[in-house]
């Protein structure tokens, strides 16, 4: 995708450490010319002040959360980096700590200009070690934030015992068994990490179980529909953290586009609000090797992997 900017959504609950990482990440990749949208509510862009390193490019968005008030402003300044194509190499977005990824996601899956300039590469989810698990109880946009990432990264380690990071892991794997979770010491992390993986490319660890022969499934609750013949393993996991369920499904034979956008959709009006996110790679009847399909709330996207370039 010769000519794309690549973009890092940088994500994670109030006080996680999102400015503190970006500042770690900018000073340690020093060979990569960053830029970076800084989404805050308030009029005074505290955040802004609190980036070292003043010489790259800063774009404030303060007109409320991104992902509540998805305007012009966001094309606007994305048109605006794309002018400032050359001055720059990697954007990333740092979004305020009440906000869903997914909605900030959207352009970047959805508009198709945008996808010609920007291909968001990585979510990544910052989540305080110490308190989590009280904000997972009490705050549902910390589990939109960490199911919606690639990267789950386990901050203030040295708050709390190696026992309980070990057991923060299984939860947080069991919101989202598609991510990579990394644990991030004071001293001694190595940012360079966080870029070798990108999206879809996480370590599936959700167990599977075989699905025998007649039996059936659906993706509407209560309506029971014969079980496509190249259905081969699923695996559906309750959380015990929540009401989250986790589908996986996999299929041996290729997939005819048309039809699987009309189920995905029907699936989405009727089901959307309780479902934080699908994603999946897909085999094609006629189509390309690899296809990926994402949806956000009831907007399904599905496109090649290869993208071309263009204004947003």
């Amino acid at each position: 995708m010769a000519g794309v900017k690549e973009v890092t959504l940088l994500t994670g609950f109030l006080g996680a450490g999102k400015t503190t990482l970006l500042n770690c990440i900018i000073s340690e990749k020093t060979e990569v010319r960053f830029a970076v949208i800084e989404n805050e509510i308030g009029v005074e862009n505290i955040d802004t002040e609190l980036i070292a390193n003043t010489a790259i490019p800063i774009s404030e968005l303060q007109n409320g959360c991104l992902c509540c008030s998805l305007n012009e402003d966001i094309f606007e300044v994305l048109n605006h980096l794309w002018d400032q194509r050359n001055s720059w190499d990697h954007l990333i977005i740092e979004a305020t700590g009440i906000a869903d990824p997914a909605n900030i996601a959207h352009p970047f899956l959805i508009n198709s200009n945008v996808r010609k300039g920007f291909l968001l590469k990585r979510v990544i989810c910052v989540v305080d070690a110490e308190l989590v698990e009280d904000q997972l109880r009490e705050i549902p946009e910390s589990i939109c934030q960490i199911a919606f990432s690639d990267i789950i990264l386990i901050n203030k380690i040295e708050q709390v015992s190696t026992a309980y990071i070990k057991s923060l892991e299984q939860l947080l794997r069991s919101l989202n068994p598609f991510a990579v979770i990394l644990s991030k010491p004071q001293i001694g992390f190595n940012v360079d990490t966080l870029f070798t993986y990108e999206r879809f490319e996480g370590d599936h660890q959700a167990p599977v179980e075989q699905i025998g022969a007649g039996k059936r499934f659906s993706l509407v609750p209560g309506k029971s529909v014969p079980a496509k013949s190249g259905l081969m393993v699923s695996s559906h996991i309750r959380h015990n953290h929540s009401d989250i369920e986790t589908i996986v499904l996999r299929y041996s034979e290729p997939f005819d586009l048309i039809h699987l956008q009309h189920r995905v959709n029907v699936f989405l009006i009727l089901q959307s609000a309780g479902v934080y996110r699908i994603k999946g790679i897909l085999n094609v009847n006629g189509g390309p090797n690899k296809m990926i399909l994402q949806t956000v709330g009831k907007t399904v996207a599905v496109h090649p992997e290869s993208m071309g370039i263009g204004r947003a």
